[in-house]
Formats: structure tokens, sequence, C-alpha cells
């Protein structure tokens, strides 16, 4: 994951991201339990650290690259359904056509995602999009910022989008199926992006800090509108 955040931040700090409303440069987070947070970061940190970054530095350094590329794709596709979903919700007609005729397109022609043919040949893109933003629009409070073992940083208001997200998947998967989809899809995108953000790595920085303004600002753009690169599980996107 380090390599999306390297490139959300630098997006952030070179003011690249654009927004359907104007968005706050350092949004205010409600974080009352800072501290059992800061000790759930440090656990992940150290997690990702000690295990999964050796594992993603092999997966990296054996597959290849078009081999790696074609498996992202395929869960990058399987995503596309909640973002038609969701901005149908947000009323947001446009990108909910775009990712429903990327889904089409990608799972026929792209062979069932692997290649991204709606982008290359026709050039069809769609904005991410998640039910935390649907609830965002319509006004709900983020509530408090928490850091969850393994999953990473969310709000309260991104953890009721997150629940019904898992549980619509699981009606339409099964039990069985939404486990391995589940499973699968993190472990990639885990191996694929890394665990940890590369300022958690500098003792001189407050990586907590820079994970929660990084987290609150990126997530107000989604809510706004805004086209932001699409997320790793320990980050922006959990469904």
């Amino acid at each position: 994951m380090s390599r999306l955040r390297a490139l959300l931040l630098s997006a952030l700090l070179l003011g690249g991201l654009s927004a359907a409303r104007p968005v706050s440069a350092d949004p205010a987070v409600y974080d009352p339990w800072e501290t059992y947070n800061r000790a759930v970061f440090s656990f992940n940190n150290g997690f990702g650290n000690g295990l999964l970054e050796p594992l993603r530095q092999a997966y990296v350094g054996n597959v290849p690259s078009g081999t790696r590329a074609g498996i992202a794709n395929v869960f990058a596709n399987l995503r596309e359904p909640w973002t038609a979903v969701s901005s149908v919700l947000r009323a947001d007609l446009p990108n909910a056509r775009a990712a429903a005729g990327r889904f089409l397109v990608n799972s026929t022609a792209g062979i069932g995602g692997w290649y991204d043919v709606a982008a290359e040949r026709y050039e069809l893109t769609s904005r991410y999009d998640d039910l935390g933003n649907v609830l965002c629009s319509w006004g709900l409070k983020s509530g408090p910022y928490m850091v969850l073992p393994f999953f990473g940083p969310m709000t309260a208001r991104d953890l009721v989008g997150r629940a019904a997200t898992m549980a619509g998947t699981y009606s339409v998967l099964g039990m069985d199926g939404y486990i391995l989809y589940r499973s699968t899809d993190g472990t990639v995108r885990y191996l694929e992006d890394g665990f940890i953000g590369p300022y958690a790595r500098d003792p001189s920085k407050d990586a907590y800090a820079i994970e929660r303004t990084l987290y609150a600002t990126v997530r107000e753009r989604q809510c706004a509108g805004g086209v932001v690169p699409p997320t790793s599980p320990y980050g922006l996107d959990q469904q």
C-alpha cells in the first residue's frame, strides 16, 4: 500500500485533486480514542514490517509485473458494481453508468477483468465510490476516528458503510464465496501495495497524525466527488 499512499500524499501536497465542492486543506478529525488508536497503529505497522513486507517483496520480485497487473485488475473489476450502486444512491448517474459499463466490458472482452479493455480501448473510466461516501453525501457526520487491527483507519460512518457493503456482498456470494473473495482480494492488495505508508518508517515524523490527516482529507474529497487513486484494504475501501 505504500505506493498508493505515496501517490495520495503527493497529490494532496501538490493540490492536484479536484473536487465538486470546496474541501478544507486539513479537516478536523474527532479522535476521542487516540491512545488506543495509536497502540493499534503501532501494532499494525509492526505486523506490516515484520511479516507482510517481506512477503510483498518476494511477491513483487518473483511474479511478473504483467501477471500482477492482471490479478489486480480482476479484483478491481469486482469492485465496480459497488461503485455503480453507490453512485446511484448519490445521484451521480454518469459515474454509475461508467462503472457498470466498465464491469460489463471488462468481464467479457477483458476476460473476467484481467485486461482493462474499457479504459484502453474505449477510454471508459470511473471514479471510485462506496457506501461510506453515500452516507457522507447524505449529511451523516463522520463520527469518531478509529484504527482497527489489520483493517487500519476509518470513522464510525465508514464502519457503517463497510458493514453494509460486507452484508450485501455476503448475500450475493454466500459464506464460502464471501470468505474466499475477501481473503484473496485483501491478500492480493496487501502484496501488491504493501501494508504501511513510507512515513511510518521515519521516526522523526508523527506517522499516526500524518495518516489520520491523510485519511480524513482523502475521504472528504471522495465525498465531495473528487478523483483520487483507488485504495487498498488497509486504507480507504473495504468491500
